[in-house]
């Protein structure tokens, strides 16, 4: 990306290293505006971490068409030990050039979803032919576990567990708490 600099923006010794050119501002006419620069040729790291990480992936790709020749495993075994020595090198005698190649790189934004494939099972979600109807109504048993009555279910985990009471019926029939001041009117 190239930035638009304005003439009062640019200073003597501004410096810039894109592609392996350093250029670097060494005067500026007051009168005409006229900037004169000092172009060098520097080490291109962050293009060498770049094609070195290229690399590691076409090898990888080649091999993986192509899973019997032994060969092309170890070529991908030795870009892969190349990468990495360079990485180290470049992480230990160039931190800003590496932190900079590193932070610079893009991150390619991708679904993890898509990689789980379809659920494919053709019954998943079909109700079974032969499923025996459950009994429904008071008292009726829905697997294991207590039975319910027309009080509910008295015998279950929060009764036992967490010493859970159930609500008992006032006169009428009606649940209410003991000592509620709520009044109860059936329809």
């Amino acid at each position: 990306m190239a930035y638009k600099y304005k003439l009062k923006e640019i200073e003597v010794g501004d410096v810039k290293v894109k592609d392996g050119v350093k250029s670097t501002v060494t005067d500026i006419d007051p009168t005409t505006g006229a900037i004169s620069w000092s172009i060098s040729q520097v080490p291109n790291i962050d293009r060498l971490l770049d094609e070195s990480d290229d690399l590691v992936a076409t090898a990888k790709g080649v091999y993986a068409k192509v899973k019997d020749d032994k060969v092309f495993l170890d070529i991908y075994k030795q870009a892969r030990s190349l990468r990495n020595t360079i990485r180290t090198h470049v992480r230990n005698n160039y931190p800003e050039e590496y932190k900079k190649a590193m932070n610079e790189e893009d991150v390619d934004e991708m679904s993890t979803s898509g990689g789980a494939g379809a659920y494919l099972t053709k019954n998943a979600f079909k109700k079974p032919k032969k499923q025996e109807k459950l009994p429904e109504g008071i008292g009726a048993t829905l697997g294991p576990g207590p039975k319910s009555s027309e009080e509910g279910v008295k015998d279950n985990y929060y009764v036992k567990k967490f010493a859970y009471k159930l609500v008992p019926k006032d006169k009428n029939g009606n649940y209410v708490q003991k000592g509620s001041g709520l009044e109860v009117k059936n329809f």
